[in-house]
């Protein structure tokens, strides 16, 4: 809630609904190596169908990254350039799947993704990770995962958000046919 303090949260029991929210009716899906038995169409074997990848969709051609190709320890920020643009994808540990085990708290880490502008008031920031946070070259500001300015000369600040998926390697080739996979 700290980092979304206007967020909503679903009252189950004020739903009319009896089910329980923190049980996964998929269980057994998010398996890397396994095959998503409710899609019916072609899988592009370019990538593992169950691969997580985050997907990016501007300019002239789609690009996803497989997962494994930017996460690494606490957290990683891994600098990127799409149409031009340059970005950082964040990763974070600390988001369980919520397809894989029969509780979603018991399933593995799978992390947490944003993907963002690096320039901020004109000047263009490098990012690395640094324990659990992001800190820029430039300024030695400390960033959360979600591309707040949390301390340092720019706290307060918010890096622009650019619009990104992360989903399964089958479902983001789906829609975006043609992309361009980087793998780990």
């Amino acid at each position: 809630m700290a980092n979304y303090p206007t967020g909503k949260v679903l009252d189950w029991q004020a739903s009319g609904f009896a089910r329980d929210y923190g049980r996964n009716p998929y269980s057994g899906y998010d398996t890397p190596d396994g095959v998503p038995f409710l899609f019916r169409g072609s899988l592009d074997d370019r990538g593992a169908a169950m691969q997580r990848v985050v997907g990016i969709d501007i300019g002239d051609l789609p690009i996803a990254y497989a997962i494994g190709s930017v996460r690494d320890g606490e957290a990683y920020a891994t600098p990127i350039e799409v149409a031009g643009q340059d970005l950082v994808i964040f990763w974070k540990s600390g988001q369980a799947s919520a397809l894989e085990d029969d509780q979603i708290a018991g399933g593995r880490d799978v992390g947490s993704v944003g993907v963002f502008s690096t320039v901020v008031d004109g000047q263009v920031l490098t990012f690395s990770a640094q324990g659990p946070a992001f800190v820029d070259y430039q300024t030695s500001t400390v960033w959360s995962i979600t591309g707040r300015a949390l301390e340092g000369s720019l706290a307060g600040q918010q890096l622009t958000a650019v619009p990104h998926l992360d989903t399964f390697w089958f479902a983001w080739s789906t829609y975006k046919p043609g992309t361009v996979l980087i793998s780990e």
